[in-house]
């Protein structure tokens, strides 16, 4: 074969492999399970942006009750409580709904805020049946907004027999503990799907996160990243005298740390843009870290000069009984040596009686003596 026909068919493999990704971005593929469930014309870019919406939308309601019912309740447990609640389903939402096939994290997310709704009542035990019913009207609100994207996909108007699927499973495996360990949706999506199109894979296959996902979970990220950092301190400093509870904090700072690592994965694939939001995220957590270290150190202070306080009264409390107990035995040595004197005078004005009749006695004696001896010399 001569050098030209090689040439040639080079280049047309070249121009070939070039042309190949621009013909692939004019016909975007569609999820197998978003073919399976129903007849939509959704593909998958425009249903990942209706479902990362929900992600940004879901995070600020969950937020939103969440504080309200900590701020009307009084009770500082159940505020605790809400802050805890509200720092696990604030990420494990997004998570769900950051999932590489949209169907899939729309389901995940369903059956996430069912489980919500059968835990939040355990959950804020100190708060007013008014509260409750608000904050579970929230989450009723966010599960309608799920149905209708929901409808969209099946094509269908009646989504009652997946919602009962749905609150069934939510039933079954009830939120216990953090939400890290939550059950996985994969038996309910199969569940779900089969009954609303039949003969369903189990995952899509090939579906990958591109940049957009990426940059909008770095977005979301970088908004909500923060607050969770907030959160997770202000949970460390309401367990400060808790041991237990401490270490529970410090692994909610680990998992936050972790969720940093990997945004910091993500970042390193991602535009200059990403990494100045990320620089800015660690910034906002390194300040968070410093105000928390400079609260504790404060009520370390605050409780020294307090004990300092209590120290300095006691010995000016034991200073004042001592000098008490002094005036009052020296007023008992006078009254005493008073008395004594008292006593002794008594005695001496009748020790002197005594010997002043005694004197008189004996110059009476004298004198009758003298008168009987005169009385003798004369009759001599």
């Amino acid at each position: 074969m001569s050098p030209v026909p090689r040439l040639q068919l080079r280049v047309f493999v070249v121009v070939l492999a070039a042309l190949l990704p621009a013909c692939a971005t004019l016909n975007p593929p569609r999820s197998e399970l978003a073919e399976r469930v129903g007849h939509s014309d959704l593909d998958v870019s425009a249903l990942r942006v209706r479902v990362r919406d929900l992600a940004r939308r879901f995070s600020g309601l969950l937020e939103v009750a969440a504080d309200e019912i900590a701020a009307h309740s009084g009770s500082p447990e159940t505020a605790r409580a809400m802050l805890t609640f509200k720092a696990n389903a604030v990420p494990t939402m997004q998570g769900a709904l950051f999932q590489p096939d949209p169907v899939a994290a729309l389901l995940d997310a369903w059956a996430l805020l069912a489980q919500l709704q059968d835990a939040l009542p355990k959950t804020a035990t100190g708060a007013s049946p008014e509260l409750l019913a608000k904050a579970q009207r929230s989450l009723g609100d966010m599960e309608s907004q799920v149905e209708a994207v929901w409808r969209e996909i099946t094509g269908s108007e009646n989504v009652s027999s997946a919602r009962a699927r749905v609150h069934a499973w939510a039933a079954e495996h009830p939120l216990v503990g953090t939400l890290v360990a939550r059950e996985s949706t994969a038996p309910l999506l199969a569940s779900v799907t089969e009954s609303s199109g039949g003969g369903l894979l189990k995952k899509a296959a090939g579906l990958l996160e591109g940049t957009r996902d990426i940059t909008a979970r770095v977005d979301l990220y970088a908004a909500s990243l923060p607050r969770q950092a907030r959160w997770q301190a202000e949970l460390v400093a309401a367990d400060a005298m808790n041991a237990p509870a401490l270490q529970s904090a410090m692994a909610e700072l680990a998992r936050t740390v972790d969720i940093l690592d990997r945004v910091g994965g993500m970042v390193a694939n991602t535009p200059a843009l990403v990494a100045r939001e990320r620089a800015a995220v660690l910034e906002a957590l390194d300040t968070e870290r410093r105000s928390l270290q400079d609260f504790i150190s404060g009520e370390r202070e605050a409780i020294l000069v307090g004990v300092g306080h209590e120290r300095a009264a006691v010995v000016d409390a034991v200073h004042a009984e001592r000098v008490g107990a002094l005036q009052q035995v020296d007023g008992l040595a006078h009254g005493w040596v008073d008395h004594a004197f008292d006593r002794a005078g008594h005695l001496v004005d009748r020790v002197f009686l005594w010997l002043l009749a005694l004197v008189a006695l004996g110059l009476v004696g004298g004198l009758v003596l003298v008168v009987l001896v005169t009385r003798a010399w004369r009759r001599a």
